[in-house]
C-alpha cells in the first residue's frame, strides 16, 4: 500500500472531509491542550492529581496530553482549564 504525503495539515484534514470550522476547532483544542500541559507542569501536578480535581481518572488526562484531539471534548478541556485556573478565549471568527 502506497502512503500519501500532504503539504500541510489543512490538506490532510480536507482530504478526510473536515470543514474549515472543524479544522479551526482542532487547532484551537491543540493550543489549549498545550497550555494545560504547561500549567500542569508549572504547578508540579501529576496527571492523577489533575484527574482527581475534575472527578476523572488519570488515563483521561494522559489521552488529552497525548494529542488525541478528536478523543477530547471541549467540555473536558474547559473542566481541566477551570481546575488549573487557566484562562481561555475562543474567537468566533477563527475559521474565517
Amino acid at each position: 500500500m502506497k502512503s500519501k504525503s500532504y503539504k500541510s495539515a489543512k490538506d490532510f484534514a480536507k482530504d478526510f472531509g473536515l470543514s474549515d470550522v472543524e479544522i479551526a476547532l482542532v487547532k484551537e483544542k491543540k493550543k489549549l491542550i498545550e497550555k494545560l500541559i504547561a500549567k500542569r507542569d508549572k504547578l508540579n501536578l501529576s496527571q492523577a492529581a489533575v484527574a482527581k480535581l475534575i472527578g476523572s481518572k488519570q488515563p483521561a488526562i494522559a489521552r488529552m496530553e497525548s494529542g488525541q484531539v478528536s478523543e477530547v471534548s471541549m467540555d473536558f478541556l474547559v473542566k481541566v482549564a477551570m481546575a488549573l485556573k487557566v484562562t481561555i478565549s475562543i474567537k468566533a471568527n477563527a475559521a474565517a
